[in-house]
């Protein structure tokens, strides 16, 4: 029982690997970085991935556009 544990949590935290760096090299951030956060902190980095996302679309466009991403 402790070992299906111990892979399922493996198996999960590689998924949350993945999927960061899916998500980085949509949006132009360091790869190797967010994947390795992914693969250790797991879902997590969700929320400082998301800030990290608005505050780069911030510096590009302002405090006062209107972005709408459909």
């Amino acid at each position: 029982m402790f070992l299906l544990l111990v892979l399922l949590v493996v198996c999960f935290s590689v998924f949350c690997g993945v999927f960061f760096y899916c998500q980085a090299l949509i949006t132009g951030f360091g790869c190797k970085r967010w994947t390795v956060a992914g693969l250790l902190f797991g879902p997590l980095i969700w929320p400082m991935f998301m800030m990290k996302k608005r505050m780069q679309l911030n510096r590009l466009f302002g405090f006062e556009q209107l972005i709408l991403i459909a």
